[in-house]
C-alpha cells in the first residue's frame, strides 16, 4: 500500500464521508415527505442512474469500458458476483426502514458501523476487493473496535431515543452494515477492472435500484400500500439532489477502496460522516440538534481509530 497513494484516496474518501452526512439530511427529509423512505431511496437511486448514464453516454473510454465488461466478466477477470455491489446499497435502505423504528437512529447506527468495520476485516483477509487478501492485525482489529465504540459513543450523544430491540432487529441492522462493506468491495473489483469508476457506479446503480423496485412492488402492489404522492419538484427541487450525492460517493469509494482497502476506506468514510453531520447540524440545525461532549468524544475517538489502521500498512497474505 503505498503511502503516496493513500493521501489522496483518504482525503477523497473523507469527502466522501461529508457528502453522505448532507446526503443523509436530504433523504430524510425526502423521506418525511413522501413518509416512505424505500422510496426515497429508489428515486435517489434513479436520479444518480439517469446522470451516470448521460456521463457515460458522453465519455468514450467510459463507453468502451462498459462495452468490454461482458468479455471480462466471460474471461473472470472480474467475478460474476462483483456484480452484486449495489445490493448493499438496498440491503442498507431496506433494513434502515425494516429497524429504525424499533430500535431507534443511535442502536441503529451502531448495530451497521459494527457490521460495516467487521465485515470490513473479514472483506479484506479473503480479498474480495481489489486489494487482495490483507492480513487482520491487532492494530486493525483494534481500529475496528474503537470505531465501533466511538460510533456508539457519538449517537448516544446525539439521539436519546434509542429505544430497546429485539434481537432480530438487530441482526437486521448489522447484516444492513455489513452489506455496505461487500458494496465497497465488489464496485472497487469492477473499477480496477474496467478502469472506469463509473463503469463500477453504473452497475451498483442498476443492481441496486433494481432491488429497490422489488421491493417497492412488492409493499405497493402486493400487499396493497397505497402509492404517496411525491413532492412538487418546482418547489422543493432539492429533495431530489440526494441522487447526485450518492453518485459522488459510490464513485469516489470504487476509485478510493483500491488504495485504502474495505476497512480504512470504511473509516476515513465514518470520520468525515461525523464531522460532517456536526457542520450540517450547526449551519442547517434541527429541532433537537446539538453538540454534546458525547458526539465530541466519539469524533475524536473515531479519529483516533483511523490513526491506529493507516499509521501502518497492513501486509498482503500470499498463501
Amino acid at each position: 500500500m503505498s503511502q503516496h497513494r493513500v493521501g489522496p484516496s483518504a482525503a477523497a474518501a473523507f469527502g466522501a464521508g461529508v457528502v453522505v452526512a448532507v446526503q443523509g439530511r436530504i433523504n430524510g427529509q425526502l423521506g418525511d415527505a413522501l413518509g416512505d423512505g424505500v422510496l426515497a431511496a429508489a428515486i435517489n437511486f434513479a436520479v444518480g442512474l439517469s446522470l451516470l448514464l448521460v456521463i457515460v453516454a458522453l465519455r468514450r473510454s467510459a463507453r468502451a469500458a462498459l462495452k468490454g465488461l461482458p468479455a471480462q466478466l466471460r474471461s473472470r477477470q472480474v467475478p460474476r458476483w462483483a456484480l452484486l455491489g449495489g445490493l448493499g446499497g438496498a440491503m442498507y435502505v431496506a433494513g434502515q426502514g425494516v429497524t429504525i423504528a424499533a430500535l431507534g437512529v443511535a442502536l441503529f447506527t451502531v448495530a451497521t458501523v459494527a457490521g460495516q468495520t467487521g465485515m470490513g476485516l473479514v472483506v479484506d483477509r479473503f480479498g474480495l476487493g481489489p486489494t487482495g487478501s490483507v492480513a487482520i492485525t491487532a492494530l486493525r482489529v483494534a481500529a475496528a473496535v474503537l470505531a465501533t465504540v466511538a460510533v456508539g459513543l457519538a449517537a448516544t450523544g446525539r439521539e436519546s431515543s434509542g429505544g430497546g430491540g429485539s434481537w432480530l432487529f438487530l441482526l437486521l441492522a448489522f447484516s444492513a452494515g455489513a452489506a455496505v462493506a461487500f458494496q465497497a468491495a465488489f464496485n472497487g473489483r469492477i473499477s480496477v477492472a474496467t478502469g472506469q469508476p463509473t463503469v463500477a457506479a453504473l452497475v451498483n446503480f442498476v443492481v441496486g435500484l433494481s432491488a429497490l423496485t422489488v421491493v417497492l412492488l412488492l409493499f405497493h402492489t402486493v400487499l396493497g400500500e397505497p402509492w404517496p404522492t411525491l413532492p412538487s419538484a418546482s418547489g422543493e427541487l432539492w429533495l431530489y439532489s440526494g441522487g447526485v450525492m450518492g453518485l459522488l460517493f459510490v464513485v469516489t469509494a470504487a476509485w478510493t477502496v483500491r488504495a485504502l482497502g474495505v476497512l480504512l476506506f470504511s473509516l476515513v468514510v465514518l470520520s468525515g460522516t461525523l464531522l460532517g453531520a456536526v457542520a450540517v447540524d450547526v449551519v442547517v440545525p434541527t429541532e433537537g440538534a446539538q453538540l454534546t461532549w458525547n458526539l465530541v468524544v466519539g469524533i475524536g475517538l473515531t479519529l483516533v481509530a483511523v490513526a491506529l489502521a493507516v499509521g501502518r500498512p497492513p501486509s498482503r497474505v500470499t498463501a
